[in-house]
């Protein structure tokens, strides 16, 4: 019997020792597009009004002494504050001072960590898929998603959010092999609880989900929830600490602000989560359509039923649920790059004279025209918009750079919907340098955070 099965034997790699080094180079060189990607042109956008608000939080804790306590119990304005535990404003305190706060410095330490998330994805995907070329292929993907992007470079603890959330998912995986796992699968949920406490319980309820239905045994072994408990203990002293001191409204606010809203939001989620998917997850989204089928279709391995518990578990029940915010759908988002990767990989399969789908390119030549169409339009509007804003300079700058960025995407998928059209596998490789070459370019212009007229 291979020593490997059982759970005293030191963990050993599932791929052959000649990996050792590309997975090390492939960690390196994600962590490095990644760190470029996401901790450029920090300071390029003011605050946003939410920013200012975790700003505030992370001055008043900066404050206080630490030996003290007090920082275990955020305020703003003097007043208990209760919708962001205590963990993710005091990771943001490392690098803000009690001196004026800079959107650069305050949005770093999200961008960090947004940042390791992209390797740890890639981890996931080495677990589930094993084979080196879809767990990079993800990992690319995911990085290149605008929400990602977006979102991991705010001061709103969303890349904090996503790097926990990830890292369970990584533990959970482990755990299945090896016991000892589980208590970095308690862990790991302490920061998410000690991060976001909402989204902490939606991630535990998709993961007890997956666990049932690939590995029930796990569920019923004493030794995993051992660990687990062991784990996650901290954050269950905090949160009973905030319980003994405020009672009920902490409860509240902290895990049900988000209902507060009634059936309005409830109406507003159900359509509200699913356009922002389409709006804001081309060109992957018809990638992850066929990448959700094939998982459809080979239920029988691990891989698949990650990516369907992840994608329909966590997602029906944030379109169901009456959230108030879009941060809240960030962690659906790796389950969709995925998905993306392992049917970008399987194309490599496909008979030599089977076509790739037609609605890849008809989609990819849609959407070049019209980002085609739009570009054209600012350059016919130029002239006016800069007359009637008296020949600001600034704003002729910012005009161009829309465009140049317009262009550059409109040709990206252009090409790509060519070589899809030729059959070239080579479309991947234009898709996703186009595609990172874009984003680096929106980032570097004001209007990456979405405050802003043209978008």
């Amino acid at each position: 019997m291979n020593s490997n099965t059982f759970t005293w034997h030191p963990l050993q790699s599932l791929h052959p020792h000649s990996d050792t080094w590309r997975n090390i180079y492939s960690w390196a060189g994600l962590l490095g597009i990644a760190l470029i990607l996401f901790a450029s042109n920090l300071n390029g956008s003011p605050l946003l009004d939410s920013e200012r608000i975790i700003g505030q939080l992370v001055t008043e804790m900066a404050q206080t002494s630490f030996l003290s306590g007090d920082w275990l119990f955020p305020t703003l304005q003097g007043q208990p504050y209760h919708q962001h535990p205590v963990l993710g404003l005091f990771l943001l305190t490392l690098t803000n001072g009690q001196g004026e706060l800079h959107p650069g410095s305050l949005r770093l330490v999200g961008a960090i960590f947004a940042s390791l998330s992209v390797p740890l994805l890639y981890a996931v995907a080495r677990e589930i898929f094993v084979l080196w070329r879809p767990a990079v292929l993800s990992a690319l993907v995911y990085l290149m998603l605008f929400p990602i992007v977006r979102w991991s470079r705010l001061a709103t603890l969303d890349g904090i959010v996503l790097f926990w959330s990830i890292l369970a998912v990584l533990c959970v995986l482990r755990s299945r092999r090896d016991f000892r796992w589980s208590l970095a699968v308690g862990l790991s949920l302490t920061g998410l609880f000690l991060t976001q406490g909402l989204i902490a319980c939606l991630l535990t309820i998709t993961l007890i989900v997956f666990l049932a239905w690939d590995t029930p045994r796990l569920l019923s072994s004493i030794y995993f929830w051992m660990g687990v408990s062991l784990g996650i203990l901290p954050a269950l002293t905090w949160y009973w600490m905030e319980w003994l001191v405020y009672g009920k409204p902490f409860l509240t606010d902290i895990f049900f602000h988000s209902f507060q809203g009634g059936l309005h939001n409830f109406f507003v989620s159900l359509t509200y989560y699913p356009l922002a998917i389409i709006k804001y997850c081309w060109p992957w989204l018809i990638f992850a359509c066929y990448g959700l089928r094939f998982a459809w279709q080979s239920l029988n391995w691990g891989w698949a039923k990650l990516i369907l518990v992840w994608a329909a578990c966590y997602g029906a029940i944030i379109v169901i649920l009456p959230l108030d915010t879009m941060s809240y759908l960030l962690p659906f988002y790796p389950a969709l790059a995925l998905a993306s990767g392992m049917i970008l990989h399987e194309i490599n399969y496909l008979p030599h004279d089977f076509p790739y789908p037609k609605s890849w390119w008809m989609v990819l030549l849609s959407l070049s025209a019209v980002a085609s169409i739009i570009s054209l339009f600012l350059v016919l509007d130029f002239p006016f918009a800069l007359v009637l804003n008296e020949f600001d300079f600034t704003l002729l700058s910012d005009h161009l750079f829309l465009v140049l960025t317009l262009i550059i995407v409109a040709l990206t998928w252009g090409v790509t919907s060519t070589l899809i059209v030729r059959r070239n596998p080579q479309f991947i490789a234009v898709l996703l340098w186009g595609m990172y070459v874009s984003l680096l370019l929106v980032i570097s212009s004001p209007y990456w955070t979405g405050n802003n007229v043209y978008f």
